[in-house]
């Protein structure tokens, strides 16, 4: 094993043992204000085996190895006001080949949201970059029924589990190994609620373009509006997302002990902006069909070890019908877009304790065009308040297979989505302090 490997697994290992003690870093408060701040720490490293693709994987074998270290700062300005700042240091070392999105720090996220200038590359030497930024910067004024919110902060619209198309900001993967800080987006939220079940929700999101001057082209403009009925949350929500518009749906509640869930929208590409909908020429080259994108699945708890299982199914319109359509379908994702090749999807989720410390969870996606599957299997152990050790391991199956075609049409064929991703091994110490 070459030395960057080990050293991968190396700091995985001995950072998730070490004897973390949970504090504040300190906090103050009087009449007019307070504040509170804490650390939170991210080191993780995995091993990935791919296979044998030299036209994918020249280098063969590699190594992630990341940390991430946070200062956060939260409280409140008087009776109507709160805030949160999150600044962060994010020194990793990410092969270009590596599982898109399962192992993302906040560095990693590309997405037209975020102005660049409020985040400072101090490291960049091939594979290896340290950044420093603001993650979160967030001004919120409450007095019911009326809620503002203004700077960078997170937004998800999404009910769904494992597949979340209506998560348009900055989304996780379905396979990220950790979800807990979503990356903010510099916006403007408004809310207000008619009722006590009822909300009504406009959002305004800032886009930039190439060269972080903010363009409307990659701008958003979203209206969300819910209630509840018959013990189930109904929504709508409609408006501009970058490079297109976009009109959903979605529900969640529970019928007896089952949740069930789900959510969609159909979209109108529109890279201007302008509402003009000229895009619609139907060229499959582009991003020019109007498509829909849904998702809908259930799930059950159990007191027996708080176990869990759920299962969901996913359609995306837009994706390829076939393995050879794929390298196509790669060449138009909208910004922001979730990384799907495929139409069909199933996914399923099965957690549970086997100690109150000890947590194991699992993760299967289906891939039910080319029949190829990723697994994730994971480890949760608390090594002390406020402290988490977690091992695991992510398995693909499906072919094995890179085709290239000769003159005159030359091009990439895949066998099929995920079985030519490695098998990984990784290892990540949580903590705050």
């Amino acid at each position: 094993m070459k030395p960057c490997r080990k050293i991968a697994l190396a700091i995985g290992l001995a950072v998730g043992f070490l004897p973390f003690v949970a504090r504040a870093i300190g906090e103050a408060e009087n009449d007019r204000a307070s504040i509170e701040a804490i650390g939170a720490g991210r080191i993780l490293g995995a091993y990935l085996h791919y296979p044998d693709i030299d036209l994918l994987y020249p280098g063969g074998d590699d190594a992630l190895a990341a940390g991430v270290l946070r200062i956060i700062l939260d409280g409140g300005l008087g009776e109507y006001l709160d805030y949160e700042v999150n600044f962060y240091n994010d020194f990793s070392r990410t092969p270009g080949s590596a599982l898109a999105g399962a192992f993302a720090t906040v560095s990693d996220f590309q997405t037209p949201y975020r102005t660049r200038y409020l985040s400072w590359d101090y490291w960049e030497d091939g594979t290896v970059n340290g950044q420093l930024g603001l993650d979160r910067l967030k001004l919120h004024f409450r007095s019911d029924p009326i809620s503002l919110t203004a700077g960078r902060f997170p937004i998800n619209h999404s009910v769904t589990y494992i597949f979340t198309p209506n998560d348009f900001f900055a989304p996780f993967s379905a396979t990220s190994i950790n979800k807990i800080y979503k990356p903010g987006v510099d916006a403007l939220r408004f809310s207000i609620a008619p009722g006590m079940l009822s909300t009504i929700e406009l959002v305004g999101v800032m886009g930039y373009g190439d060269d972080d001057v903010p363009a409307w082209g990659k701008s958003a403009v979203l209206l969300r509006a819910s209630t509840v009925l018959w013990n189930f949350e109904w929504a709508l929500l409609g408006g501009k997302l970058a490079e297109r518009w976009v009109t959903g749906a979605s529900f969640q509640g529970e019928a007896g002990p089952i949740g069930l869930r789900g959510e969609g929208h159909v979209g109108f590409p529109d890279q201007a902006g302008d509402g003009s909908l000229d895009d619609l020429d139907g060229d499959d080259e582009t991003n020019d069909h109007i498509h829909g994108r849904f998702a809908a699945g259930l799930d059950v708890m159990f007191e027996w070890h708080n176990a869990t299982i759920g299962a969901e199914y996913a359609f995306f319109s837009d994706g390829a019908g076939s393995a050879s359509a794929y390298l196509g379908r790669a060449m138009r994702f909208f910004p922001d877009d979730q990384f799907y090749l495929a139409q069909h999807y199933v996914g399923v989720s099965l957690g549970g304790e086997i100690i109150p410390i000890l947590r194991a969870n699992a993760v299967v996606l289906f891939n039910a065009i080319d029949y190829s599957g990723l697994g994730v299997v994971s480890l949760i152990y608390s090594i002390a308040d406020e402290a988490d050790f977690l091992g695991g391991v992510m398995i693909p199956w499906g072919e094995q297979s890179v085709e290239v075609s000769a003159p005159p049409e030359v091009g990439v064929t895949l066998g099929s989505e995920f079985g030519i991703m490695p098998v990984t091994v990784f290892l990540e110490s949580r903590f705050y302090f």
